[in-house]
């Protein structure tokens, strides 16, 4: 992993590589996938009133979470070739 160290002239710093964004959108999609099956076993069944929204919410959430899990493989096996 690249380290950015501190310049005191500036401007010499470089680009975080594909390889770690790639790395960082896995896991914040399984952060992501891992606080959506809470709120579907914690606040899912306890919801009366609203439920599309919620269900909507979460659906939202999962899909967001497996995008960022696949671009998150796409930029760690592009920066691999």
């Amino acid at each position: 992993m690249e380290r950015m160290e501190y310049d005191p002239e500036g401007g010499n710093y470089q680009p975080v590589t594909e390889h770690e964004t790639g790395a960082t959108f896995m896991v914040v999609g399984l952060v992501m996938l891992i606080a959506a099956l809470g709120w579907m076993l914690f606040v899912g069944w306890d919801i009366r009133g609203g439920g599309a929204l919620m269900e909507a919410l979460f659906a939202a959430d999962v899909i967001i979470a497996l995008v960022l899990i696949t671009l998150g493989f796409v930029k760690k096996k592009r920066q691999i070739n």
